[in-house]
């Protein structure tokens, strides 16, 4: 991959990221002084990551139909502008959910289309290392929407926030312009013996149900933290820290587990991280401190970057190359299914279960993904699999 087509998906990502990670913990915040109850604030995030869901999916589809993905990125970033904009004047959050869930639609297919053209891009040897990179925008996309939504918040009103957003937002599609398209599937199906694309592969759905439990248990943390500090008292700049925090904090990890994940296999790291995400709920089931929420918040961020990163790569790995795009839509689609089930399950269990049961049905998911991961390699090794000659 050239440098240029890297720095391109890099700046797409972080602008994405920084959008994203700047406001989630503001959103649930957002909707209850808008009259949100905390069940509603869930169900209202929950429904903006079904629409991120299902552009996910659209961004595979019409990547692998039209073979348009720099066009499709430019587009969904310039419609995202007007869209951040108009979030800041919503007159109730049912106006809010609707503009929230439009501007998460596009955002799924960006994200999405940037991983693609990653996998396209990437040589085999270095995918590990090619995704753990574009994870990296994910932490500091967070330390810097965190470090600054609150802040603007707090001072000048919500409104000003999302115009700033709004404004900082023209820079994803610009970006995109400078990025390099890739056409090789239809090549690759002809290759394949024109019956059209492969199938995905037993590991792959191994794979699919892991990243969906880890998922649900990363938004179970990131509502719950959110609600927790509000009920607390804490400042809008204090909620939006922690997205700071835990995303400067993990900047490193992504990457560095990346290039280990190209020499030492990828499961593995996935694991440590299921691990790190488990001890994370676990925290935040006892934190009434500043710090106490800060770490919880790493744990989190690392999870969820650390899954869709090297997920990502082995996707690429297992996935043949002419289904790389409904493959790659399909996982990325299990993050913010993730999210679907996370936040609407989270704000049910909060105000019906409560706070310690909900956290503890979370780490009881990201263990059974752990244990997902076991069979991945033993049925790609099955598959692969070639009889040897007889003589």
């Amino acid at each position: 991959m050239s440098k240029r087509q890297l720095l391109a998906l890099c700046l797409c990502s972080l602008i994405l990221w920084t959008e994203g990670n700047g406001i989630l913990p503001l959103l649930p915040v957002y909707a209850t002084r808008l009259g949100a109850a905390p069940a509603v604030a869930g169900y209202y995030l929950a429904f903006s990551y079904l629409a991120l869901a299902l552009g996910t999916v659209a961004a595979g589809w019409l990547s692998d139909r039209f073979q348009r993905r720099k066009v499709l990125l430019v587009v969904a970033g310039v419609v995202s502008i007007p869209l951040i904009w108009l979030m800041g004047s919503a007159a109730n959050v049912w106006i809010l959910t609707v503009l929230t869930a439009t501007a998460w639609f596009l955002g799924g297919m960006g994200l999405t289309l940037i991983s693609i053209l990653a996998g396209l891009s990437a040589e085999e040897a270095k995918r590990g290392r090619v995704f753990g990179i574009l994870a990296l925008t994910n932490g500091l996309g967070g330390l810097i929407g965190g470090s600054t939504t609150g802040l603007i918040a707090d001072r000048w009103g919500y409104p000003t926030m999302f115009s700033v957003l709004a404004l900082g937002c023209v820079v994803y599609p610009l970006a995109g312009l400078f990025l390099e398209d890739k056409r090789g599937s239809h090549q690759d199906e002809a290759a394949h013996g024109g019956k059209g694309p492969a199938g995905l592969g037993k590991s792959f759905y191994y794979l699919f149900v892991a990243s969906l439990g880890a998922s649900v248990a990363v938004f179970v943390s990131a509502l719950g933290r959110s609600l927790a500090m509000n009920q607390l008292g804490f400042a809008a700049a204090a909620i939006a820290s922690t997205a700071a925090i835990g995303g400067a904090v993990s900047l490193p990890l992504p990457p560095l587990m990346g290039w280990l994940s190209d020499r030492a296999g990828r499961k593995r790291f996935l694991a440590l991280c299921y691990g790190g995400g488990m001890a994370g709920l676990l925290v935040l089931a006892a934190s009434v401190s500043l710090w106490h929420f800060w770490i919880t918040a790493l744990l989190g961020t690392v999870l969820g970057a650390v899954n869709m990163g090297l997920g990502s790569a082995l996707v690429t790995d297992l996935v043949p190359r002419e289904s790389l795009g409904r493959g790659m839509s399909l996982f990325t689609a299990s993050v913010w299914i993730g999210g679907i089930v996370g936040f609407a399950g989270t704000g049910y269990g909060i105000q019906n279960l409560g706070m310690v049961t909900t956290l503890v049905i979370g780490v009881c998911l990201v263990l059974i993904a752990a244990f997902l991961l076991i069979p991945i390699r033993q049925v790609e090794r099955e598959s692969r699999a070639v009889p040897a000659p007889l003589s």
